[in-house]
C-alpha cells in the first residue's frame, strides 16, 4: 500500500523516497543547510531512511518526499513529530544549493495541502536555524508561517557553539470535519427495493 503520494507542483514534484535515490540522497547530505550539520559518510543510513519513511508514513508518525525539479532530485521535505491526536506536525526541507526559493516554496506548499485534507492537520510546526539561508524565512512566511517564539542558543552547532531557533507556526484556517451519526446522510428512500417491499 503506497502512504505517501506523488504530487505535482508547477516546475517539479515531490515523490516518495525509493532505494533509486540513494546516489542522490546522498549528493544533498554533503551539503547539510542545518549549521553544524555534518555531510553523511555511510549510504547505509540512506538505506535505513528509505525503509523508515515507508514505516512512518504508514503509522502516522513521519513522511517524507524527495523534491524532484528537471528530473533531478534537488531536496527533501519531510513531516515529523507527528501528533494525529493533536493534528500537528513539524515541517523540514533539506535542499541543494541549486534549489530555488520559489520551488521550495512551491513542494512544500503541496505536501502541506496533501495532509491538511488527507489527515485533517491543523497545525504546522517550521524550525529556521540561525545560520541558515535568510530568505528562508521569507519563503516560508509566503505559506503563512510566522514566528512564534525564538530559542536562544537551543541548538548545538559545535562543542561549544550553539545557534537560536526561530520557532515558526502555520495554524490552517480549512474548516476541520464535522463527526456525523450513523445514518445521518441516508436517503429515506435508499433501502426499498422495486418490487413493492416483497421479499
Amino acid at each position: 500500500m503506497k502512504f505517501t503520494p506523488e504530487l505535482e507542483f508547477t516546475g517539479g514534484r515531490v515523490k516518495p523516497l525509493h532505494y533509486d535515490d540513494i546516489d542522490a540522497l546522498f549528493e544533498l547530505y554533503q551539503h547539510p543547510e542545518i549549521p553544524g550539520q555534518r555531510p553523511l559518510t555511510d549510504k547505509e543510513h540512506l538505506n535505513r531512511m528509505v525503509d523508515y519513511s515507508v514505516q512512518m508514513a504508514a503509522t502516522q508518525r513521519g513522511m517524507m518526499w524527495a523534491i524532484e525539479v528537471d528530473g533531478q532530485i534537488q531536496g527533501m521535505v519531510s513531516g515529523f513529530d507527528w501528533q494525529p491526536s493533536h493534528l500537528r506536525i513539524m515541517m523540514r526541507v533539506d535542499a541543494l544549493p541549486a534549489l530555488t526559493d520559489e520551488h521550495r516554496a512551491s513542494a512544500l506548499q503541496v505536501c502541506l495541502e496533501f495532509l491538511q485534507n488527507k489527515y485533517h492537520v491543523r497545525n504546522f510546526g517550521y524550525q529556521w536555524i540561525e545560520g541558515q539561508k535568510e530568505s528562508i524565512k521569507y519563503c516560508i512566511s509566503t505559506l503563512g508561517f510566522e514566528c512564534a517564539a525564538i530559542l536562544r542558543g537551543a541548538w548545538r552547532t559545535g562543542d561549544t557553539e550553539f545557534a537560536d531557533v526561530h520557532q515558526y507556526h502555520f495554524i490552517s484556517d480549512k474548516a476541520k470535519p464535522v463527526p456525523k451519526r450513523l445514518g445521518d446522510g441516508d436517503s429515506p428512500g435508499q433501502n426499498l427495493n422495486s418490487n413493492g417491499g416483497n421479499a
